[in-house]
């Protein structure tokens, strides 16, 4: 029955749908396919709740080392587990696990229960975008589901297109899904259990560039969208990673031959 979904994401969005459940899947390594990917919306916390939460440089960075602590866990344990994020939203985490290797973690949330009301209730949470009474007993059916569907997937689909990286795809995913804190090859080596030296070889000679200017690249083209859909300078230099106002400017112009400010008023005309 399954089958007959054309992708992960097709699988996901019938499962989301008629609920407000958001559904998330990161891969690691080499596990993937071009009928894995799924856009970087379902890679991340995103739901409406988690960006009005997120709109501070401070919560963003509580929920990176929420959302790190989880992955951890679920790499570390290889067994499934739920519970409240720090703001109180709850969130299932399974991990897939493929010869004792963790190929990709599902991720199942924005879902109210009465310990995350507690917390929430102070955040004036608008409780009405929630999914409710979703236990854990409904989250492990559907995070069975998924979890079969991936197997078939990298079973029935391996990789054959030389254009198409795995490896490199889960990375630049991963990236862009973290593109608002400090990501260093070390740490991306380290989390995907590569040699740090042959990882950064092997990214430049798939993508053109080294990995710091890949996401200089990902970061100027962010902040050129958040521009021109009329976000502050300030707050989109903080969103996608510079602390230093001054220095985003700097590097912005050295990038579009222009500053942020004289971007965002062409764009405008």
């Amino acid at each position: 029955m399954i089958m007959e979904y054309s992708s992960l994401y097709d699988l996901i969005k019938s499962i989301e749908y008629g609920t407000k459940l958001h559904i998330g899947v990161i891969f690691f390594g080499n596990y993937g396919n071009e009928k894995c990917i799924v856009p970087y919306s379902h890679q991340i916390h995103s739901s409406y709740m988690c960006k009005k939460i997120k709109n501070s440089e401070k919560e963003y960075k509580k929920c990176y080392r929420c959302r790190n602590i989880a992955i951890g866990k679920a790499i570390r344990t290889k067994k499934a587990f739920g519970g409240l994020c720090i703001n109180g939203i709850y969130e299932y985490t399974r991990p897939v696990v493929v010869e004792d290797d963790v190929a990709c973690i599902i991720y199942i949330g924005n879902i109210l229960t009465d310990g995350g009301y507690k917390r929430l209730k102070n955040k004036n949470a608008d409780f009405e975008t929630f999914e409710k009474n979703f236990s854990f007993e409904m989250c492990e059916s559907a995070g069975m589901l998924i979890e079969s569907y991936i197997r078939i997937l990298l079973e029935k689909y391996p990789i054959e297109k030389k254009s198409f990286n795995s490896l490199i795809n889960n990375i630049k995913s991963y990236i862009h899904s973290n593109i608002e804190y400090n990501i260093s090859i070390t740490s991306v080596a380290k989390l995907f259990h590569y040699n740090e030296v042959y990882l950064g070889r092997l990214f430049k000679k798939e993508t053109g560039f080294t990995f710091k200017e890949y996401i200089n690249d990902t970061r100027m083209k962010l902040a050129a969208d958040l521009l021109s859909s009329g976000d502050s300078v300030t707050n989109i230099s903080q969103r996608i990673g510079f602390n230093d106002v001054t220095y985003f400017n700097r590097q912005f112009k050295k990038y579009y031959k222009l500053t942020p400010t004289e971007y965002k008023k062409g764009k405008n005309f």
